[in-house]
């Protein structure tokens, strides 16, 4: 069977598509989503395009990249990821997912390609955003108390290297600084 999209619906009278077909999809469509139609049907089924759609209104507008060698469009993110109708529905969101794209960023990036997510697509993503946002529980430590009481014995006793210019307790707070002197501090 061939490759079908709603660009079928405004092939010319020859069974192509030209000018008028562009001219007819767009009342119903956007730019980026009919150059990416198109281009399905000419990889696909290898439909002819006339020079007039390619140079008047294709050109210039950003298309589906290269799904052969991985080329995305930076213009059209999900172009090549586009479904029949014309929106990333169901299957083409499964496929943008299992692709790696950041679950957060789909919707914006349809957006960004002319797309939107129909309700069953709309509605696994709400499912998965749930998912991934499920904090995992973290396995308790059996060692761990928060008394700690349970984790042994206290420091004291514990060498340490200690700092020569320390006090005569060895801490910090009572350090002899004889030749330390702040302006307007220390006479």
């Amino acid at each position: 069977m061939a490759y079908t999209n709603f660009m079928d619906a405004f092939r010319g009278v020859h069974g192509n598509f030209g000018k008028q077909s562009w001219l007819q999809a767009s009342q119903h469509y956007n730019p980026q989503q009919i150059k990416v139609a198109l281009q399905q049907q000419a990889k696909y089924n290898n439909s002819s395009l006339g020079w007039r759609l390619r140079e008047q209104h294709m050109q210039g507008v950003a298309g589906m990249g290269n799904p052969d060698t991985g080329y995305v469009n930076p213009g059209n993110p999900l172009g090549q990821y586009q479904g029949q109708h014309g929106n990333l529905g169901l299957g083409q969101y499964n496929k943008v997912k299992a692709a790696g794209f950041n679950l957060a960023d789909i919707p914006d990036l349809a957006r960004q390609s002319g797309m939107f997510l129909p309700e069953g697509a709309h509605k696994q993503w709400l499912e998965d955003m749930k998912m991934s946002k499920k904090e995992d529980k973290l396995p308790e430590d059996s060692t761990f108390t928060p008394g700690g009481s349970a984790v042994g014995t206290s420091a004291s006793g514990v060498l340490s290297a200690t700092d020569p210019n320390a006090g005569a307790t060895g801490s910090t707070q009572d350090l002899l600084r004889p030749l330390l002197t702040i302006a307007g501090l220390n006479p």
